[in-house]
């Protein structure tokens, strides 16, 4: 399973050692890191200082990473937009996020989000390894399942349109419909 794993890098200034120990149990429970970059930057005013095209980079970077991740693991300890933006891409695009904060640093607002796929949960350095290793064991058993089908070139049409104007994929659009037919059935 691939995760997407990534915090704040005034986070990392600030705990490196801690948050590359979740970086390592994630790989040493067989998962595999989708991006290392974050503990590769050295000079964290010369990183916030970079180009636009840079800056870009790095945001499809990101983006990428979410796309790719079959779960997100976030360590949101320190507020940032940038936390916020990749939390709620992951919701959109229907992908498991784990949000990992620190005792007594609770993450405010990501408190208010009502989601079945994302898990916001305490840990301390010492149970930090089976907090990690129960909550991606709950994030594979929400993970979605693929599957495909035919469709007529019309109805693919009218799935591109609704897409460009929605700004959502189009199986999150098909998937919306069925979520909305199986809550008036009664069957979520």
């Amino acid at each position: 399973m691939k995760v997407f794993y990534t915090t704040s890098l005034r986070r990392v200034s600030e705990d490196r050692e801690l948050l590359q120990h979740i970086y390592s149990t994630i790989e040493r429970l067989g998962y595999t890191n989708l991006d290392t970059v974050l503990f590769n930057i050295s000079n964290e005013k010369q990183f916030y200082s970079g180009s636009r095209a840079d800056r870009l980079t790095h945001f499809d970077r990101m983006v990428d990473c979410i796309t790719k991740a079959d779960v997100i693991v976030l360590e949101v300890s320190l507020h940032s937009l940038s936390l916020g933006f990749i939390l709620h891409k992951s919701l959109i695009l229907n992908k498991p996020v784990i949000a990992l904060y620190a005792q007594k640093r609770v993450p405010f607002f990501i408190q208010g989000v009502r989601n079945k796929k994302l898990q916001v949960l305490e840990y301390r350095p010492e149970n930090l390894d089976e907090v990690v290793e129960a909550a991606l064991s709950r994030a594979k058993n929400v993970a979605d399942t693929r599957f495909d089908f035919f469709i007529s070139a019309e109805i693919g049409s009218y799935l591109n349109m609704i897409s460009r104007e929605r700004r959502i994929s189009r199986a999150a659009y098909v998937r919306g419909l069925i979520e909305n037919d199986m809550q008036k059935q009664g069957k979520t």
